[in-house]
């Protein structure tokens, strides 16, 4: 969409005179002084509202930014309350664009638009190689709606042992999945359950 500057509105507004020396075109005339002064403002109005289009778009919103969250219900218990303008545009572009899905593919890219790298499996022998010692149970329906997410970047963790006293932490610091555990146990289909895994250190 093209964009008119108050010079180019100025123009239109000329031709639009009748012709004659009671409708004078000359920069100094009192008559072009205030067409120039109302070009001004439709030039200025040209551009509120193309920067109103960028509104349209969390990704380039930042008047509106806040509406949008309203909209969308951010912060969230998943999300963290974002600190700077790019971190709440991602976060409110997130929330839009991955509203649903049921495919591998959707929460690779889910997992992707947070910064995390995931492997997804499957305990169908059709579609996955499985652990050979859940056989039985997967044959038996057990792991029908059972899929597992490894996360392939999650920082640092360590595996509990036996022994460990009772509310040891598997993360480290500030390590971890935590959002992306919350992000995907909401979008899950409801009658699944996801297990997350993690490299071990």
């Amino acid at each position: 969409m093209m964009s008119f500057s108050a010079s180019q509105y100025a123009g239109q507004l000329q031709a639009l005179l009748p012709t004659g020396p009671a409708w004078p075109r000359e920069a100094d005339a009192m008559l072009t002084r205030l067409l120039c002064g109302l070009a001004a403002e439709f030039g200025r109005l040209d551009a509120r509202a193309h920067q109103l289009l960028e509104e349209t778009d969390p990704r380039t919103a930042y008047e509106l930014l806040g509406q949008w969250e309203n909209v969308l219900g951010l912060p969230d218990p998943c999300t963290a309350m974002a600190t700077s303008v790019a971190a709440r545009q991602a976060a409110c572009w997130r929330k839009l664009a991955f509203q649903a899905g049921q495919t591998p593919a959707f929460y690779i890219a889910l997992a992707a638009s947070i910064g995390f790298e995931i492997e997804i499996h499957e305990f169908d022998p059709d579609v996955d190689d499985y652990d050979g010692s859940l056989t039985a149970l997967i044959a038996g329906g057990k792991y029908r709606f059972v899929w597992r997410v490894h996360v392939l970047n999650a920082g640092d963790y360590s595996v509990a042992r036996i022994g460990d006293p009772i509310g040891t932490r598997l993360v480290d610091g500030a390590g971890g999945a935590v959002d992306l555990e919350c992000i995907l146990h909401a979008a899950k289909p409801a009658h699944t359950h996801v297990i997350l895994t993690y490299p071990e250190t």
